[in-house]
């Protein structure tokens, strides 16, 4: 009997590819679809303060959060949720939505699903999220399937 044997685990400090980065954020990648047989993708972010990605829409993937430390604000279509540790917020594709991050620092597991983030989050890896670098960013999510709408929905 033939077995596709994928196991693996990561140690506290590892992620698959080494180090890496999120909009010039600390992303460690658990999962990607080349271990998932593209069925999902899941990561932890570690975010400082007033980190707000721009109002966007997954025309493809589901996305959820788990938040581990910290607190977020989440929006999703019309609805705002707080999230504090222990939180869950489940965001269906074709919703638009963002979060913005209202704590001194924040960790957080992303799943995306069906995989494939972890292709746009390497093309973002390096590019901070200004006005500078907009034009790049709205061209990575376009060759993946989002599209940015706006700003984050937060009062500033």
């Amino acid at each position: 009997m033939a077995t596709d044997d994928r196991r693996y685990a990561l140690g506290p400090d590892e992620g698959l590819g080494g180090a890496r980065k999120f909009f010039a954020q600390p992303l460690r990648m658990l999962a990607t679809g080349a271990e998932t047989t593209l069925e999902y993708t899941l990561f932890e972010q570690r975010l400082e303060r007033g980190y707000a990605p721009p109002l966007h829409v997954h025309h493809i993937e589901d996305e959820a959060f788990y938040l581990v430390d910290g607190a977020i604000e989440v929006a999703c279509g019309d609805v705002r949720w707080q999230l504090a540790p222990g939180g869950f917020a489940f965001l269906p594709h074709s919703v638009p939505h963002a979060f913005r991050v209202v704590s001194d620092t924040a960790r957080l597991l992303q799943l995306t699903a069906p995989s494939g983030f972890e292709d746009f989050a390497a093309d973002v890896a390096d590019v901070p999220l200004d006005e500078a670098t907009s034009a790049a960013v709205t061209d990575a999510a376009h060759r993946a399937g989002y599209e940015i709408l706006g700003p984050p929905p937060f009062d500033t």
